[in-house]
């Protein structure tokens, strides 16, 4: 059959991405226990592509996370974008996976075990420039109470459910992550409190109220020492407001000239 997507392609124009997005597909993610947990993966996979032909080969994108990804690690993804940029004769290939990762939690008075899930991925790309770089990311809703209300407030002071976002670099399992989001914030969240439950997250985050830029410093202070790079982005969701309060902080690895020479910059570049 005709080869249609390798005719030379006379207008000489080079695009930064073509690949596929938003397939869903069943997988297993590896636990801080030593288990898998099954899941389902939404996948973006591409490549960079050259000006001299008219289109990629979609097929063998599909053809490639079929093969490689049924479990989801960072050796895995690797040989996967080793693999896709044999096949499409890219420079550099970058995938994307993201997860409901559930975690077990047990309620804090009455010891009721439940699990309640967050929002992961992970995302990869592989070029001859930055090496093989991973960069993990999680979303933890927590529980905050203002510190301001509480002050200037007779009784009583307004809370929020917040989202907090950390995407980094490094050897941390999602699980630990999760604690050190969960131990900034005024209170964890459980999905199932009975009623000696919400007596004690109530009087615990009314003990402990954070504003925004408190999550975001204090996690920062728990992270810097166990990552090269990553960034914290903290959300409020405010109860007593039309809009929301963010805080962002960031840490960025700094890279040696010898680094970029030898081009051996794995976990070095957060992006």
């Amino acid at each position: 059959m005709r080869d249609v997507q390798s005719e030379r392609d006379p207008r000489n124009v080079p695009l930064d991405y073509v690949g596929i997005e938003n397939v869903r597909l069943p997988i297993t993610v590896r636990t801080k226990e030593g288990g898998k947990q099954p899941t389902v993966g939404t996948f973006s996979i591409g490549v960079d592509f050259p000006h001299s032909f008219r289109g990629t080969h979609m097929s063998r994108f599909m053809e490639v996370l079929y093969q490689h990804l049924e479990e989801i690690s960072q050796t895995r993804l690797r040989v996967t974008l080793e693999d896709i940029k044999e096949r499409l004769k890219a420079t550099k290939a970058m995938i994307e996976v993201a997860f409901p990762f559930a975690v077990k939690k047990s309620t804090p008075v009455t010891k009721l075990e439940t699990l309640m899930y967050v929002d992961a991925s992970f995302k990869a790309e592989l070029n001859s420039t930055r090496g093989y770089v991973v960069t993990s990311t999680v979303t933890v809703p927590v529980h905050s109470l203002c510190p301001c209300s509480r002050d200037i407030s007779e009784f009583g002071a307004h809370n929020q459910r917040v989202d907090v976002t950390v995407s980094w670099q490094g050897d941390l399992w999602i699980e630990d992550v999760i604690t050190l989001v969960e131990s900034s914030a005024s209170q964890p969240l459980y999905p199932l409190l009975k009623r000696p439950d919400e007596k004690y997250v109530t009087e615990k985050a009314y003990l402990n109220p954070k504003f925004v830029e408190d999550i975001a410093k204090d996690l920062f202070l728990k992270l810097d020492p166990l990552s090269p790079c990553f960034r914290i982005k903290v959300v409020s969701y405010e109860s007593i407001h039309p809009h929301n309060a963010v805080a962002i902080k960031e840490k960025r690895a700094e890279v040696s000239e010898s680094s970029v020479r030898s081009n051996d910059q794995e976990h070095r570049d957060c992006t």
